[in-house]
């Protein structure tokens, strides 16, 4: 078969071959599109697309406006308007406001799943269970639900400012978000983002009073810790935890002895001391948003929301960003270790915590907090400690009367003439067996008890060292670790065949059973003797070595 030379080049032309695509839009989709076409042309392309209804441009929409945040750390915040000439999510708006006083009967619940839930996306048994759930919560009634119809019951809230009032809609936020964080424990991201956005684009304050039992959790996840750190001076306890979250390296919450009986001590003093250092650090301009510090960012305001047109804004927000000073971060750092010392010195614990980089004004705030109460706890620790026939020396809190003495003389005198009448026998047969001792015997009181030579306690104490069931690989290993030398606790564990951390735990449960403590700590993989007990293991070792 003969080709003609242009028939073989146009083979190879797929092009004509590829049907030619309409110039339409595509079925509804989350993303926004401009699409750019005059009515009025009459040519065969536009008419295609005339069965489109184009959305009329907003009218009343707000002009951009700036303002100054009530917060220390943000100074300004910038609101501006999105200007697109499509609205997606309009019907939503319609439908919310056309929904929001309808009311179902009490009905089961019915589980429903949507990336982005809408009413259109319901089932009957599905739209019957939100509208009763709602109900619910409006009367403070949390009902068992789902995250689909909570994100639902938020864009009403985020979408209908006309309808639902700012503070009202952060209280509803807030609220909301408490009663179900524990059961959809994904929330706090999502809900961190929200409230925050919210309060930024109403000029509302931080609802830190609201939050406060779980500002820590808040602030770990949060985006924009700043937001959530309100007016450092007047915080209180509750700002003092979320500045803890931001600025520190270490949770002192979840502390070796902060749980338990330590608990309400632990979280008592801990605040209360940062409080007292937060205010002298923000008294001396450390946390000041002066404009040489100040940062600039830009985001758009909820985020992953299904918002209409009238709610899409842009913010531009200005503030100090201290969760990025890293001099700062180490310093409080510092300071919570520290605390927890004291802490730890209040509970009768010798174990110390590593500090470094703690500045000396922020030790003399701590050691101001605690010089009293740790005088204080050491009494009461001493009283409480004293034997119990001890006790019983303490003089009685009461007046002294002679009266009552004579009485007390007169009961001796009537019990002495009892016991020497019961007596009497006994006294004769001891007479008899002492006159027929040997005449040099002399009789004097104690004369039964037999003597004994006296006894070196250390002596003893030496010769019979207490080993703690330690065998004489971990002994040396209490006496390298003693020393600082880390190449012979690796030695010692590489000879054994046990590693090192496993040996740390074997000798500190030793001790920790006869000894009552624990004795060696681990620093960052570098082992350290306790220092308050390195006296002790030193003279310890000596003995073992005798």
């Amino acid at each position: 078969m003969v080709f003609d030379v242009d028939e073989k080049d146009d083979f190879w032309e797929i092009e004509k071959l590829v049907p030619k695509k309409k110039n339409t839009l595509t079925q509804f989709s989350h993303q926004e599109k401009v699409v750019d076409f005059d009515i009025g042309t009459s040519t065969k392309e536009t008419n295609t697309e005339t069965h489109l209804t184009v959305p009329q441009k907003e009218t009343g929409k707000e002009e951009n406006l700036i303002y100054r945040y009530n917060n220390g750390l943000i100074s300004s915040v910038r609101i501006n308007k999105f200007s697109d000439k499509f609205d997606f999510y309009g019907n939503f708006r319609k439908a919310a406001l056309l929904y929001y006083d309808y009311k179902t009967p009490k009905c089961e619940f019915v589980p429903f799943y949507s990336y982005m839930p809408q009413y259109t996306q319901f089932n009957a048994m599905q739209k019957k269970y939100y509208f009763y759930w709602r109900d619910c919560i409006r009367r403070g009634v949390y009902i068992k639900t789902d995250y689909s119809y909570f994100f639902l019951y938020v864009y009403e809230i985020l979408n209908l400012p006309d309808k639902i009032p700012a503070p009202e809609g952060l209280k509803l936020l807030v609220s909301t978000w408490k009663a179900y964080r524990n059961e959809l424990s994904e929330l706090d991201g999502f809900m961190s983002l929200i409230v925050q956005d919210y309060c930024l684009v109403y000029n509302l304050p931080c609802p830190m009073e609201e939050l406060s039992d779980f500002i820590f959790d808040i602030i770990t996840v949060a985006e924009f810790k700043e937001f959530y750190l309100t007016d450092i001076e007047t915080m209180g306890k509750s700002g003092v935890s979320a500045l803890l979250a931001c600025l520190s390296d270490y949770d002192w919450r979840r502390g070796k002895y902060a749980g338990g009986e330590n608990k309400d001590v632990y979280k008592k003093h801990m605040l209360a001391a940062m409080e007292r250092l937060t205010v002298y650090m923000w008294q001396s301009g450390q946390f000041y948003s002066d404009k040489e510090n100040c940062s600039t960012i830009t985001r758009n305001a909820f985020k992953n929301c299904l918002c209409t047109h009238m709610v899409k804004c842009r913010l531009e927000i200005t503030y100090t960003p201290i969760s990025m000073v890293s001099d700062l971060r180490t310093s409080v750092t510092a300071a919570i270790r520290y605390t927890e010392n004291k802490l730890r010195e209040i509970i009768g614990v010798k174990s110390r915590l590593a500090i470094k980089g703690l500045p000396d004004s922020y030790k003399n705030i701590i050691d101001g907090y605690f010089s009293d109460i740790i005088r204080k706890a050491n009494i009461k620790r001493i009283k409480d400690y004293a034997p119990e026939y001890e006790k019983l020396y303490e003089a009685a809190d009461q007046n002294l009367s002679f009266d009552s003495a004579e009485e007390i003389e007169k009961a001796s005198w009537t019990t002495t003439a009892r016991l020497v009448e019961n007596t009497e026998e006994e006294s004769e047969m001891q007479t008899d067996f002492l006159s027929s001792a040997d005449s040099d015997a002399v009789y004097e009181k104690d004369a039964f008890i037999p003597e004994t030579e006296s006894v070196n306690m250390d002596e003893q104490n030496d010769s019979t060292a207490e080993k703690y069931g330690l065998t004489d690989k971990e002994i040396e290993f209490v006496r390298a670790v003693l020393s600082s030398d880390m190449n012979k606790v690796k030695a010692i564990s590489d000879e054994t065949g046990v590693l090192k951390e496993a040996l740390l735990d074997k000798v500190n449960e030793a001790f920790y059973q006869g000894f009552g403590d624990i004795i060696i700590e681990d620093n960052d993989g570098e082992f350290s003797v306790i220092e308050d007990y390195a006296e002790d293991i030193e003279q310890w070792l000596s003995k073992i070595q005798k």
